[in-house]
């Protein structure tokens, strides 16, 4: 394996080298930050016969899986040349239209209601994991989503399904691997294991399990706006991971600046990895200006969603290569669209590229 990814205080380290090593950018040193995109459909598929048509690429008339984590993987050695560093991609995904009668109804999980892993979806996570290895790139896992988890069977399961996957990506061998268990472990979340006050039992699941004295880096990302890890919550996770959705660039340094203050962060310092935003820049100079590292989030038209960019204001673009967005399904992975040109554009400029 190539890629390894560790952790030493606030930093991180690829092979034992600091991240960006040496760089600054503005006067700020980006050296151990961690620049990533959230690329959560990586591996999408939907089971629901009644929603699955939504997804078909404009120019073949017909949804596929393993095309769209093909498409991704190729991707991956452009995206490290502009100077990105990881991304996450979801075990059950993220919302992709959020109008109710569909963000209800389909069906995208690595997990049956029962708690077992459905293999097509590792195997295509397989991939992505060689393919980021190879690529000298870092993949946080995101195990749970809101709309999915809540159809599974019970606490029990959830326990369950995050031994049997954290097992899983031991076994695989790779260490280029950061686990984010929960997506916005928040008071708005119907799994009760999921909420803040909760959540500190899944980290600490991941967290015991060993194979040949190797474990993960583990985590799970916080909501956006001003909300915060609790103390549990931060006593035991490896890396705090807020959201700064909803959130501009005054509001992202203070929401920084509050974890910083805490107890449990002072007595043990660790890396900032903002693995969601939105795609707005400022947001990113704001992160670096408080040492944290940000994650570029392009949803993409014709998804019904809006936080402080409407995305709402354009339809599905009915061209494959016209495709806007990283998460409204099907996804052109390339850097197609302005707003994903001016990110990594910007990120070429911070980092000066590989």
């Amino acid at each position: 394996m190539k890629t390894e990814i560790s952790v030493d205080k606030e930093k991180f380290l690829i092979n034992n080298t600091p991240t960006y090593e040496g760089k600054t950018y503005k006067n700020y040193s980006i050296e151990g930050l961690l620049f990533n995109s959230r690329m959560i459909q990586a591996i999408f598929d939907d089971e629901y016969p009644k929603t699955k048509h939504l997804w078909k690429y404009p120019d073949t008339n017909e949804w596929d899986p393993e095309r769209n984590t093909i498409e991704f993987c190729k991707m991956l050695p452009v995206y490290r040349k502009y100077g990105l560093l990881a991304f996450t991609v979801g075990l059950q995904g993220g919302g992709s239209i959020y109008t109710p009668k569909i963000y209800n109804k389909y069906l995208n999980s690595a997990f049956t209601p029962d708690g077992e892993l459905k293999e097509p979806y590792f195997n295509r996570l397989l991939k992505i994991l060689k393919a980021a290895d190879d690529a000298g790139m870092v993949v946080i896992v995101n195990y749970f989503y809101l709309k999915q988890a809540e159809k599974l069977q019970s606490e029990q399961v959830i326990f369950q399904i995050t031994q049997k996957v954290t097992e899983w990506l031991l076994n695989t061998r790779y260490n280029n691997i950061i686990v984010d268990v929960v997506n916005e472990a928040a008071p708005y979340w119907m799994v009760p294991t999921m909420k803040p006050e909760n959540v500190h039992k899944l980290i600490g699941i991941v967290k015991d399990i060993k194979i040949d004295d190797r474990r993960l880096l583990v985590s799970a990302s916080s909501g956006g706006g001003p909300l915060i890890p609790t103390r549990k919550w931060l006593e035991i996770e490896d890396i705090t991971m807020p959201h700064g959705n909803g959130l501009n660039a005054q509001g992202l340094r203070l929401k920084i600046k509050r974890i910083r203050r805490t107890n449990e962060y002072k007595k043990r310092p660790r890396p900032l990895l903002i693995n969601e935003d939105s795609v707005f820049l400022e947001n990113l100079d704001a992160a670096i200006s408080q040492y944290a590292s940000w994650g570029f989030y392009c949803q993409g038209y014709g998804c019904n969603y809006q936080d402080r960019f409407d995305w709402r204001i354009k339809s599905r673009e009915k061209e494959y290569e016209n495709l806007s967005g990283y998460q409204t399904v099907p996804i052109n992975w390339t850097i197609n669209t302005p707003l994903k040109k001016q990110f990594f554009d910007r990120l070429k400029q911070i980092t000066g590229g590989f």
